[in-house]
């Protein structure tokens, strides 16, 4: 005997692609699965690399963590103005030890193409990326695309330009 349409058959069907649509909804595109990471994650600062680099604890694990939007002046490889005076600067605002929190950024990707984890850094209520700034110990920074608080780091930047603060001052600004 033929099914009918909307018999019991095309019922379950129906059911079955229903119960499979969420599952489908939450899985991430190539290169999305960064999304499902937690926004908030609480490490332990082992060291700090440079002036947009510091390495953590995190979950038991090591990680590297570049810091988003903010660049410093090399310390390494070939040495730029200001770059150790921005790595000092890092180093006043944290130590081994120290706990911080770290905060991802959906604008972004999760890792650098050195691997580093991509977020801001936070140590007691205050965001370091944007202290280095106010500083002007570093430079606003967009890689690829722009990121949730770039409207707040340029105020901080033009701020510290105007006042010659950090590199501004010590090397006239920012080698490219």
């Amino acid at each position: 005997m033929p099914m009918r349409p909307g018999g019991p058959a095309v019922a379950t069907l129906a059911v079955l692609l229903l119960a499979a649509l969420p599952a489908c909804a939450q899985s991430p595109a190539a290169g999305e699965a960064n999304h499902d990471r937690p926004l908030k994650t609480k490490a332990v600062v082992d060291h700090v690399a440079d002036g947009d680099t510091i390495k953590v604890v995190v979950g038991g694990r090591e990680e590297y963590v570049r810091f988003i939007g903010i660049d410093t002046p090399e310390v390494y490889g070939t040495p730029e103005c200001g770059g150790a005076q921005a790595s000092a600067s890092m180093k006043r605002l944290l130590e081994p030890g120290d706990k911080v929190k770290l905060i991802r950024d959906r604008s972004q990707g999760n890792v650098d193409v050195y691997d580093r984890l991509l977020r801001y850094v936070v140590r007691r209520g205050r965001d370091l990326g944007q202290v280095q700034i106010k500083k002007g110990w570093a430079r606003v920074y967009v890689y690829d695309r722009p990121f949730d608080r770039l409207s707040a780091y340029h105020r901080a930047q033009t701020k510290a330009r105007r006042a010659d603060r950090g590199v501004w001052g010590l090397c006239g600004g920012f080698e490219s």
